[in-house]
């Protein structure tokens, strides 16, 4: 007996004196951190390898013993927090890419504007800079009435002054409707005999058919025609900025969504020579299906050199704030256009609706599916059951998404979970404007906005997202919004939507890679997995909840690559 104990001491001593077994070697060990995996909670871990752009292990230890090799860079964390790579789940890259040549007529803290005197301070600076000639568009974007000291929409009648020579397009800070001078109305063919269009209005002055200036949703399409683009040389450097800016806020797959043919062209150019830095997830806009469909049907859900035709884009309704979002019940407030029972309007027919739906559904394509108000929502609920009604054949995986769903009602949410449809909501109306919503639509539906608490308690998949440019792109910001639902003015905007610091963080990263169907691929700190992360000076799970949003970006790491580093 003794000497058999000798034997099993001298062996596991002989055991205990050899290196640790090398398992394959990393390019890349992150150690030393707090690693949030979104794997679940109760992670512990410490340390990342990564290998060929991918996630080789992830350990509560130091993974060096293991798999450092010769050329093995070991980066030290400091205690810092590594991440997934934040996931936008409903942006506009290519729109912010544009705006980033115009003149920022944002309000604060977006930007400075805070009446319409400084609105036109900063055309006439912007033109000035630019050298824009009589004749020229000047194009300001990020108005905001309810900002303004006047408390009102422009009118041509404020631009034509100081801008006899010029068409000014100026866009609400929604994107949904704009205001232009009597150059631009002139110029666009727009005058008192023009009627509205179709799920459009052309706001005119009191008591005359003569257009204000102001053209709202539909009406505005015709105006955004005519508007000069950058030249294709001056896209791809805008690109290269637009792409920095995601980067600096941690994002690693953005969204561009609403893609016109001739962008999603840029961006495959952009694509085969290696200019994408970021994953760019592109929904086609509905308008152009057609053209997407015959020449590009083939590529839905495809990714290439870091660009995925991920759907296609309808908007059903449009801003809550600017009063076009469709309600079933009238804005509290008075409605620019409109006289009574002022419930905001679609900007589809269910027939038209239902004809987009049906070829994507049919050709199992995601479709997204702009609805703020729940007038728009009911009519989209409708139509999806109308048209799977209409099938022999409905794919199981449809997964669609009602963007910004910022109104649903709980009987709405019902059928969201029954049809396995994924919201995607917007919790930086909180903020941005929750005290609007409380003037305009009461307390009871102001409070219920982007209800991420109630989803996911339901077992509703969900994402947040920032809808850039309408809001910064700053996902800390938004992750912020949606654990402390604050307005400007410090009302807590119900209090029973505050999410826990994880659960706002799922909403940005592994939900946000489940809606665009890449969950397998990203979304989460797994083995397998494309080692894309955000380093944070500090742990959102831990700093003071009014302090998430002021923790910085360290890093930002593409497939192993650093896309963005604040030093």
């Amino acid at each position: 007996m003794l000497k058999q104990l000798i034997s099993l001491i001298f062996i596991a001593l002989l055991f205990a004196c050899q290196p640790t077994p090398k398992g394959e070697i990393a390019d890349l060990i992150y150690q030393n951190g707090t690693v949030i995996t979104m794997e679940g909670e109760a992670d512990k871990a410490t340390s990342v390898a990564v290998k060929d752009g991918k996630i080789l292990a992830v350990s509560e230890t130091s993974l060096v013993d293991q798999h450092q090799g010769e050329d093995t860079k070991v980066i030290d964390l400091e205690g810092k927090t590594l991440l997934p790579g934040f996931i936008d789940a409903h942006s506009h890259i290519a729109m912010g890419m544009v705006l980033l040549g115009q003149a920022n007529i944002s309000s604060p803290p977006v930007s400075t504007v805070n009446n319409i005197a400084d609105i036109l301070q900063k055309l006439k600076t912007h033109q000035e800079k630019n050298n824009i000639a009589k004749g020229e568009w000047i194009v300001g974007w990020g108005y905001d009435p309810d900002l303004l000291d006047e408390k009102r929409h422009p009118t041509k009648l404020d631009l034509d002054e100081m801008f006899p020579d010029n068409p000014v397009f100026l866009m609400h800070v929604s994107g949904h409707m704009a205001v232009i001078n009597s150059t631009a109305l002139a110029k666009v063919g727009i005058d008192e005999n023009t009627k509205n269009p179709d799920g459009g209005m052309i706001v005119r002055m009191p008591n005359s058919n003569e257009p204000n200036g102001l053209v709202q949703e539909t009406a505005v399409y015709a105006v955004r025609k005519g508007l000069p683009l950058p030249t294709p040389e001056q896209l791809m450097v805008l690109l290269e900025e637009v792409q920095n800016l995601y980067a600096s806020h941690g994002v690693t797959s953005a969204q561009d969504g609403f893609t016109d043919y001739k962008t999603y062209q840029l961006l495959q150019k952009a694509a085969s020579i290696g200019k994408l830095k970021l994953d760019v997830e592109v929904l086609a806009g509905f308008l152009e299906l057609k053209q997407f469909l015959t020449n590009h049907g083939q590529d839905f859900g495809k990714r290439n050199n870091r660009l995925r035709l991920a759907g296609v884009k309808i908007v059903s309704d449009g801003s809550p704030q600017g009063k076009t979002a469709f309600f079933s019940k009238p804005y509290l407030t008075e409605v620019p256009g409109c006289a009574h029972d002022c419930k905001g309007f679609p900007n589809l027919t269910k027939a038209q609706m239902a004809d987009v739906m049906k070829q994507c559904y049919e050709a199992g394509i995601q479709l997204y599916t702009h609805a703020n108000g729940d007038g728009a929502i009911d009519l989209f609920l409708e139509t999806h059951q109308s048209v799977i009604d209409s099938m022999a054949n409905v794919p199981e995986d449809l997964r669609s998404v009602i963007i910004h769903s910022q109104f649903v009602r709980p009987d709405q949410l019902e059928l969201y979970k029954k049809h396995k449809m994924i919201p995607a909501y917007f919790s930086n109306h909180a903020f941005f404007w929750g005290d609007t919503h409380l003037e305009n639509l009461g307390e009871e539906r102001a409070s219920f906005l982007s209800p991420l608490k109630a989803s996911m308690d339901m077992g509703i998949v969900c994402t947040n997202h920032t809808d850039f440019p309408v809001t910064p792109i700053d996902q800390l910001f938004l992750l912020g919004t949606a654990v402390n639902r604050t307005t400007r003015s410090g009302i807590t905007l119900g209090k029973d939507q505050q999410l826990t610091p994880y659960e706002g963080l799922k909403a940005i990263t592994i939900n946000s890679a489940y809606q665009h169907k890449q969950e397998e691929v990203k979304g989460s700190i797994k083995v397998g997995k494309l080692a894309d992360f955000v380093i944070l000076a500090e742990n959102p799970l831990t700093v003071a909840a009014d302090k998430i949003k002021d923790i910085k970006v360290l890093e930002t790491i593409k497939e192993g690559e650093v896309i963005f580093s604040r030093e």
